[in-house]
């Protein structure tokens, strides 16, 4: 396998040959994540499109949140769902993150094996940036669009600030296209 790395504009590509996946990994801007913390911090409290968290990170889990967020979006009329660490979960503080977006899980990127495993492919985005002289780390998860988005081949959604999966909650899943 060859792996490699390339910048073009804004966009730091990562290629992994023979997987046939690449990514796309903003370097991007500071306003951008000032963007949409601006817009998230406007509600009091978590929302189905959302989520903030501090350092956590629980590779499987991940994934599940990523398909809620995805699903949730489309549902509440979003463009995109948001996984934000370095933000508290309760007082909606700026606290800084040590997660790591490029870490392996099971000798592979983690982004990789995220990938993988969305069914449709969508488009993710990371954006790390120092806010406030804290670290910041955004995942923007494209809604899903026709189809629910699903990880692992299970569909989930977000009830309030809670991830749920889609086959409990068919009357979700029915209004997700209408």
């Amino acid at each position: 396998r060859f792996k490699f790395l390339t910048i073009i504009g804004k966009s730091l590509i990562y290629y992994q040959l023979f997987d046939i996946i690449w990514l796309v990994i903003k370097v991007g801007d500071k306003m951008q994540v000032k963007k949409i913390l601006d817009e998230l911090f406007q509600f009091s409290n978590e929302r189905e499109w959302f989520e903030y968290k501090e350092n956590w990170f629980q590779p499987i889990a991940l994934g599940e949140y990523v398909s809620a967020l995805s699903n949730s979006a489309a549902l509440v009329g979003k463009k995109y769902g948001y996984f934000i660490w370095g933000i508290n979960d309760v007082t909606h503080k700026i606290v800084g993150t040590t997660f790591d977006q490029y870490q392996d899980y099971k000798n592979e990127p983690y982004q990789n094996f995220l990938n993988r495993n969305l069914s449709p492919k969508i488009k993710f985005d990371f954006f790390a940036k120092i806010i406030e002289s804290k670290r910041i780390v955004v995942l923007r998860i494209e809604s899903a669009n026709d189809v629910p988005t699903s990880f692992n081949g299970e569909r989930y959604i977000r009830i309030g600030s809670s991830k749920a999966s889609m086959k409990d909650n068919p009357k979700l899943e029915k209004a997700l296209f209408k």
